[in-house]
């Protein structure tokens, strides 16, 4: 995956020191190491007793903890900001104290960016690094100040100390939804969330005030849950499968589906849909009909064709100027670059050879990947045989859009009743974990009829790689969907969980001194 340049203006300033660094250094014979960068007035840090002097410099590090007290490409600045993966932005300050001082406490006040926790590393002689972390905090509301605190014993003269935004060391939102507690994360505690709706088709047929109660309660709690994103994963209706029938019953579950997600569009919740094999039409043999993938689609286009969306702030594109079975979205939330890439029921190779495409023209956008069927509910991915009303795309999408594109880190999915997540590690030749998940409610049941009206809401937090994944149904006011399974698969770990998930392409860190 080619990597992006995300460094901006002040990563810019630290290669241009560097250059001339190593242009001075050339004229005057002396070591090749790039010049470090003139100090700043230390600003952020305060000691009692009261240092002598300070001063700073801003750089960056391939490192989260640095091996060395000098990195050699800094710059005269009291912050620094970065969004690529893997590399921490710090300042660095020297502190000049009374000789004989046995003790000093070291006071630093900041920032980062969203709920990014910051950590104070003092450099050891004894040891030659900066060791453990001697304080670590993350804000109490996004973006606010961080304060950090330590003390150092039997020091004197020069101390160097060094704050960095390095991966989350507070394990608190991790550790707090571990078990669960019948109730979302604490929004003060994550960056966003996506809420993921499937299988939607029975309340469009038969009770679609389900269907709505599930969008609006979106529009109602997307500020305070801070929902910047929903995903619907196909099937919006039912009754759009079988040829040479009337399409009365489909326009009329389509329209339902229709109302039902403009709610989201009147509140300006950015969304998109994909069709599901509910949505489109098959042969007698129930195959697709050959060649004429976009006839298949046309009712579906219609009501959820691009025509809808490519006004939208947020569009990317579709398959086709006329077809909306595929299509991408782009949304920054939280400082980060995000592409929610739909890929439709059963694709034929044009689709799977049109998303890589898209995925090879964004490798600065961290992708979430959406598909009709993608895994079984015991996690399995099948090979497709394209044309198949019964195959699944998992297996496809797995190697040739997950596997190789280092940004994908989610997929999403519905079609087969039931849930499943599976967390791969280690995927291709990288350390990155990618997370998939199934949720799938379409035959759960409230007093007999399919209209729980259960969807997920996937909560992020950034820094911390974590994600913390809530069942819900706003119509029943219902956390424990494991009691509406008429086949009793599943306990309450099942429907809400954490877990880690790796983001390796847009991550924003930032060390700011108040």
């Amino acid at each position: 995956m080619q990597r992006p340049s995300t460094f901006g203006s002040l990563a810019l300033t630290c290669v241009l020191l560097a250059f001339a660094g190593a242009d001075a250094a050339a004229e005057g014979g002396d070591s090749p190491t790039p010049r470090l960068a003139a100090a700043v007035p230390g600003v952020g840090l305060t000691t009692v007793p009261a240092a002598i002097t300070t001063s700073m410099v801003a750089g960056v590090s391939d490192r989260s903890v640095p091996t060395t007290r000098e990195f050699g490409v800094e710059s005269s600045s009291t912050e620094m900001r970065t969004s690529e993966w893997d590399v921490y932005p710090y300042l660095r300050y020297t502190v000049n104290l009374t000789p004989g001082t046995d003790t000093t406490n070291i006071r630093w006040a900041g920032r980062s960016v969203n709920n990014n926790d910051l950590a104070l590393h003092v450099w050891d002689e004894s040891t030659d690094s900066w060791g453990s972390a001697l304080a670590a905090a993350k804000p109490e509301t996004p973006g606010s100040t961080i304060e950090l605190n330590a003390e150092i014993s039997n020091r004197s003269g020069t101390v160097d100390v060094l704050v960095i935004d390095g991966p989350r060391v507070d394990r608190s939102f991790a550790q707090t939804n571990a078990t669960p507690d019948r109730a979302f994360a604490d929004p003060s505690t994550y960056d966003f969330s996506l809420q993921h709706i499937t299988d939607t088709q029975y309340i469009s047929r038969d009770d679609p005030g389900v269907y709505s109660d599930m969008t609006q309660w979106t529009a109602d709690n997307a500020d305070e849950l801070k929902i910047d994103y929903s995903m619907h994963t196909g099937d919006l209706i039912q009754s759009w499968i079988s040829p040479g029938r009337p399409d009365t019953q489909a326009r009329k579950e389509f329209e339902a589906a229709s109302e039902s997600m403009s709610i989201l569009e009147d509140a300006g919740i950015a969304h998109g849909v994909l069709p599901g094999n509910h949505d489109n039409i098959w042969n007698t043999a129930g195959k697709l009909v050959p060649g004429e993938h976009e006839k298949n689609h046309a009712l579906y286009n219609e009501y959820f064709g691009p025509q809808r969306y490519r006004d939208q702030p947020y569009w990317g594109g579709s398959f086709t100027d006329q077809d909306n079975s595929a299509h991408y979205d782009l949304v920054d939330i939280a400082g980060a670059k995000f592409l929610m890439l739909y890929i439709g029921y059963n694709p034929p190779e044009k689709v799977m050879q049109w998303a890589e495409r898209v995925l090879d023209e964004h490798p600065d956008r961290n992708v979430v990947i959406g598909t009709h069927y993608y895994m079984e509910d015991d996690g399995e991915k099948k090979l497709m045989g394209f044309g198949d009303i019964g195959s699944s795309s998992g297996q496809q999408i797995w190697n040739r859009l997950v596997v190789p594109h280092e940004s994908v880190f989610l997929v999403l999915s519905g079609h087969v009743d039931g849930q499943a997540a599976v967390v791969d590690e280690n995927v291709g030749d990288t350390d990155r974990t990618v997370v998939q998940l199934l949720a799938d409610y379409q035959y759960f049941e409230v007093d007999g009829e399919r209209s729980t009206g259960f969807q997920r809401l996937l909560q992020f937090d950034v820094d911390g790689g974590t994600m913390a994944v809530t069942t819900h149904s706003p119509t029943l006011d219902a956390y424990d969907v494991e009691s509406y399974d008429l086949k009793n698969r599943y306990g309450p770990e099942d429907g809400e969980f954490v877990t880690d998930f790796t983001l390796r392409a847009d991550v924003p860190r930032a060390v700011i001194a108040d």
